[in-house]
C-alpha cells in the first residue's frame, strides 16, 4: 500500500489524502523559557517549590534539544482521523493510527489532567474583556504581582525576574509560574502577555520548604 493511499480499515480522515491544512499553526510556545527559569531561580526556595509541584516534569525535558517542530505538527494535523473521542487527536503515522490525548499530555508534562473535583464550577472567562490587562485596576492581585502597567509582556516580567535581586520570594515564584504558563504551556500569541485568568490562579500559592502548598494549576480540557 502506498504511503498516501486511503486505508479503509481506519476512520475517515479530516482532510483528503492529497490536501493539507491551510490555517496557521500555533507555534508561539517557547520551551527554552524553562531553561531560563531554571537558570534564574537556581538554588532558590522558589525553584525548589516549583520542582515539587505538578510542573516538575517540565524541567526534566531536554528543552534545548527539542524545539517545536512545526513541520511535524503540520503533518500530524494533515493526517488527522475523525474520531468521537473528546480531547484526543488521532493521526496516521506510517499507515498506523497514532493517538495523542490529555492522558499522553499528562504523562509527558506531569500536569493534573483529571476530572474536576465534585462541585467545581468553571469561571466564565469568555465574557468580553475578562482577560484583558486594561481592567487590571479592578484586580488588586494583578497589580500586586505585575504592577500598574498596561500591556506588559512576558519578556518584561522575565527581565524583572532576572535583574531584581531583591525581589521577595512570594513574588518570584508567581512571576515564574506566569512565565511558564503564558510562555510555554498556553502561548497563543506572538507577543506573550500575562493572562488574567491564570493570574487569578496564583492567589492560593503558598511557599514552603518542600512544596507549593495549595497551588492548583491543573490542565483543563477547555484550555486553548
Amino acid at each position: 500500500m502506498e504511503e498516501n493511499t486511503v486505508d479503509h480499515r481506519l476512520p475517515e480522515r479530516l482532510f483528503a489524502t492529497d490536501r493539507f491544512a491551510r490555517y496557521r499553526l500555533n507555534i508561539y510556545s517557547r520551551p527554552n523559557i524553562l531553561a531560563f527559569v531554571r537558570h534564574v531561580l537556581r538554588y532558590s526556595l522558589a525553584f525548589g517549590n516549583i520542582r515539587e509541584s505538578s510542573f516538575r516534569k517540565l524541567f526534566d525535558l531536554p528543552t534545548r534539544q527539542i524545539p517545536v517542530s512545526c513541520k511535524l505538527i503540520h503533518n500530524l494535523l494533515s493526517r488527522q482521523l475523525l474520531c468521537n473521542q473528546e480531547y484526543t487527536l488521532w493521526s496516521v503515522f506510517c499507515k498506523d493510527p497514532l493517538r495523542f490525548s490529555l492522558e499522553e499530555f499528562g504523562t509527558i508534562t506531569g500536569l493534573n489532567c483529571g476530572v474536576f473535583p465534585k462541585g467545581y464550577e468553571a469561571p466564565d472567562y469568555n465574557r468580553k474583556g475578562a482577560n484583558k490587562q486594561k481592567v487590571a485596576h479592578k484586580y488588586p492581585l494583578l497589580q500586586k504581582i505585575i504592577g500598574k502597567y498596561n500591556n506588559i509582556t512576558i519578556s518584561d516580567l522575565a527581565a524583572e525576574l532576572e535583574n531584581d535581586k531583591q525581589m521577595d520570594e512570594w513574588r518570584r515564584i508567581r512571576l515564574a509560574l506566569i512565565i511558564i504558563v503564558d510562555g510555554v504551556l498556553i502561548a497563543s500569541q506572538q507577543i506573550h502577555r500575562p493572562t488574567l485568568r491564570y493570574v487569578h490562579m496564583l492567589e492560593d500559592v503558598m511557599l514552603s520548604s518542600n512544596s507549593l502548598g495549595s497551588v492548583n494549576l491543573s490542565c483543563t480540557p477547555y484550555v486553548t
